[in-house]
C-alpha cells in the first residue's frame, strides 16, 4: 500500500471563505460585474446569442483591461468596469456612424442592437434639461461668457460621465456660450 493510500483517509478537506469587501462611495444593489455574469448565464439559458455575445465581450475587455499595464492599482472594480463599458459604448456608436457613412445599414443596426443591451447597463443618464439648467448655474458661478471659458465650465461640472455624456455636456456648454 502506498504512502497516499494510507493516509488519504485521514486528509479531510478544508472549506476557506474569503469575503471581499468594498467601499466604494454609493452602495448599489447588484454590482455591474455581478448583473453581467448573472445576465451571462440568462443569456445562454436563454440562448439570445447576440445579447450573449455582448456581455461575453464586455466581461472578456474588462479581464483585460485589469490586467493590462492601463489598470489604475487603486481603481475598484464598479469604476474600470465602468470605463470599460463607456468605451465599448463610444466604440459602438463610432461605428455605427461609419457603417452609414460607408452605407452599410444592416451592420450600422447590429451595433445599434449591441448599444441599446450595452446602454441598459448605464447608471440613470441626466435629461438634456436637467445638464442644461445645471450648466446655467456653473456659467454664473465661473462667470465664463465667451466660447474661451469652456474648459472652466467644464472644469467645474463635476457629474460622472456615466449619468451625463460628456459630449453632450460640451455640446450644450458650446451653445449657451455663443
Amino acid at each position: 500500500m502506498s504512502f497516499l493510500a494510507r493516509i488519504s483517509g485521514s486528509i479531510r478537506p478544508i472549506s476557506i471563505t474569503a469575503t471581499r469587501y468594498y467601499t466604494s462611495g454609493a452602495v448599489s444593489a447588484e454590482s455591474i460585474i455581478t448583473r453581467l455574469k448573472n445576465d451571462r448565464k440568462t443569456f445562454m439559458k436563454e440562448k439570445k446569442q447576440p445579447d450573449l455575445n455582448v456581455v461575453k465581450g464586455l466581461l472578456s475587455d474588462f479581464t483585460y483591461y485589469t490586467k493590462s499595464a492601463n489598470f489604475v492599482e487603486g481603481q475598484s472594480e464598479e469604476e474600470a468596469c465602468m470605463s470599460v463599458l463607456q468605451k465599448a459604448i463610444k466604440r459602438r456608436q463610432d461605428s455605427v456612424s461609419q457603417y452609414e457613412a460607408g452605407g452599410r445599414p444592416e451592420l450600422a443596426e447590429q451595433e445599434r442592437v449591441e448599444l441599446k443591451v450595452l446602454q441598459s447597463y448605464l447608471p440613470e443618464q441626466m435629461s438634456p434639461e436637467l445638464i442644461e439648467q445645471e450648466l446655467r448655474g456653473i456659467i454664473q458661478e465661473t462667470g465664463a461668457s465667451t466660447s474661451r471659458d469652456i474648459g472652466k465650465v467644464m472644469k467645474a461640472w463635476k457629474h460622472d460621465a456615466a449619468t451625463a455624456d460628456r459630449k453632450v455636456v460640451s455640446d450644450i456648454v458650446k451653445k449657451l456660450l455663443k
